[in-house]
C-alpha cells in the first residue's frame, strides 16, 4: 500500500477477495449462452472467445511469475543478491486485477459499440495500427505519465508501494 493512499488505491472488488472474478462471471456466462443458442450465422466467435482470451493471459502471466521465482530462488540472474520476502509477494499478489478490469471493459466495449459485434478474428491493418499506437501515443504517454508519478503529491498516494519492492520481478511493475 501506498504511505498515504489516495482515492481509487483500490480496486472496487477488493473486498471480494479471491472471489474477485466472480465480478466477470454475467458477462462471461452471457457471452457463452449467446454462442451455444444463437444459429450458426448470429454467433460471434469474437464476445465469445474474451473469456478464454482473458485465460489465457492470466495463465500467461502466472507461467512467468513462476519461472522468474525460480530463478530468484534458484540464484541464477540475481539483478539483486535478495531473495523474495514474503511481504513484497503478498504486496504484489493482486497482479490479475487488471486482467480482471480489461475485461470488464472488453465486455463492455462489446455491448457499447456498435462496430464492436462480429469483428473478424485477424486483420492485417489492426496489427498495423496496433503497433503505430504502441510505438508512438502509449509509449510517449506512458513515459510521461510514470514522470508524473514521481512528483510528491502522486509519488506519496500511489507510486511508492510499486518502489518497496527491491528486488523486482515480472509483476513488480503492475503494483
Amino acid at each position: 500500500m501506498a504511505s498515504k493512499p489516495g482515492i481509487l488505491t483500490d480496486w472496487p472488488w477488493t473486498p471480494l477477495g479471491n472471489f474477485k472474478y466472480v465480478v466477470l462471471a454475467p458477462w462471461a456466462i452471457h457471452a457463452i449462452h449467446s454462442f451455444l443458442v444463437k444459429d450458426e450465422k448470429e454467433r460471434d466467435v469474437a464476445h465469445f472467445l474474451i473469456f478464454p482470451f482473458l485465460l489465457s493471459r492470466m495463465l500467461h502471466n502466472q507461467l512467468w511469475i513462476s519461472l522468474s521465482r525460480h530463478r530468484t530462488a534458484k540464484g541464477n540472474n540475481r539483478i539483486v543478491d535478495k531473495g523474495i520476502e514474503f511481504e513484497q509477494v503478498d504486496r504484489e499478489r493482486n497482479w490479475d486485477d487488471q486482467i480482471i478490469f480489461n475485461g470488464i471493459i472488453f465486455y463492455i466495449a462489446y455491448f457499447i459499440l456498435p462496430g464492436a459485434s462480429h469483428m473478424p478474428l485477424w486483420r492485417a491493418d489492426g496489427v498495423v495500427i496496433t503497433i503505430l499506437l504502441h510505438t508512438g501515443p502509449v509509449e510517449f504517454l506512458y513515459y510521461w505519465l510514470h514522470r508524473a508519478l514521481h512528483h510528491h503529491y502522486l509519488y506519496s498516494r500511489y507510486h511508492s508501494h510499486h518502489h518497496s519492492s527491491i528486488v523486482t520481478e515480472p509483476i513488480t511493475c503492475k503494483n
